[in-house]
């Protein structure tokens, strides 16, 4: 703003020219309307990064984009010499190393730099042979990963598919046919983890044992064994120790095993009811009747 002398010699404000009102009103608006944009630009990028997430969240697609990224970052450390160029796999049997290597997630194009050991042992611990896992890196380009694998311990046949369990009764794999010929046969609903205390308990009777083809859990509280010569035994749900022995005794006394019979009931304590194949008891009944016509005459 300029200023004038009076008459009198009185400094007075001259007043504002219409050029300076004009641009004093430009600025004011241009600055308004520029934070308005500003404003509005702001809130735009925001929505749209925002509906972006969110429709990448709703639809699923995160992991997809975590492996882009995370395939992006092993492409750099890898080009800047953080490729894994040494992997040691212990304590493999079953497995082999190239499946625990990809049950982990390691590619010929993984980082070190990137590996996440805690997330590559959970990724293994996924798979169920492998019972624990422990990887450890080693810089710049070397890890270490060793697995404790799960033992196969029977076949579980279950709605006419077989199956490898361990111990636990973890399902290990499923299999055609009975490819573990070693491998004790359990069937039924509940076998596989009711099978390591009833053949703990079954390893105590070896002659029997050696006899059994497999073992039938039934309704989930007690078993039947089936014996390779095709006889059912039915055993008790309690007392199985004194069934087992009685039972030993019947096949080292009586031969019971060698006789033509279909199934030996042992569920009821102090007692053994036996029921004989169809021939053998048509063959009884033919034996029965003459003697009746001679003892009538």
């Amino acid at each position: 703003m300029s200023r004038r002398a009076s008459p009198d010699g009185v400094l007075v404000a001259a007043s504002p020219s219409r050029f300076s009102l004009f641009l004093r009103r430009f600025l004011v608006r241009f600055s308004h309307t520029k934070s308005v944009r500003i404003v509005e630009v702001s809130l735009t990028l925001a929505l749209l990064f925002g509906g972006a997430i969110y429709g990448t969240v709703r639809g699923g697609h995160m992991p997809v984009v975590n492996e882009f990224m995370t395939d992006i970052g092993d492409r750099a450390a890898y080009y800047v010499g953080f490729e894994i160029a040494d992997a040691d796999v212990r304590g493999h049997n079953r497995l082999r190393r190239d499946q625990i290597l990809a049950a982990a997630g390691i590619t010929e194009r993984t980082s070190l730099v990137l590996l996440n050991a805690d997330a590559a042992r959970e990724k293994l611990k996924t798979n169920p042979w492998i019972a624990d896992a422990v990887v450890r890196k080693f810089y710049p380009n070397r890890i270490e990963i060793e697995v404790t694998e799960r033992e196969a311990f029977a076949l579980w046949q279950r709605n006419g598919k077989l199956a490898i369990v361990a111990r636990d009764g973890t399902v290990l794999e499923e299999v055609s046919g009975k490819q573990e010929e070693k491998l004790p046969l359990v069937v039924g609903e509940g076998a596989a983890k009711a099978a390591a205390e009833f053949l703990a308990v079954l390893d105590r009777f070896p002659a029997i044992k050696a006899d059994v083809y497999g073992a039938v859990y039934v309704a989930e509280r007690r078993w039947n064994l089936r014996m390779t010569n095709g006889i059912d035994v039915r055993l008790p749900e309690e007392n199985l120790l004194a069934a087992l022995g009685a039972l030993t005794k019947l096949s080292r006394d009586q031969k019971i095993f060698s006789r033509d019979i279909e199934m030996i009931d042992l569920r009821i304590p102090g007692q053994v009811v036996v029921r004989m194949s169809a021939a053998a008891a048509s063959a009884y009944d033919a034996q029965r009747k003459p003697a009746k016509t001679k003892g009538a005459t």
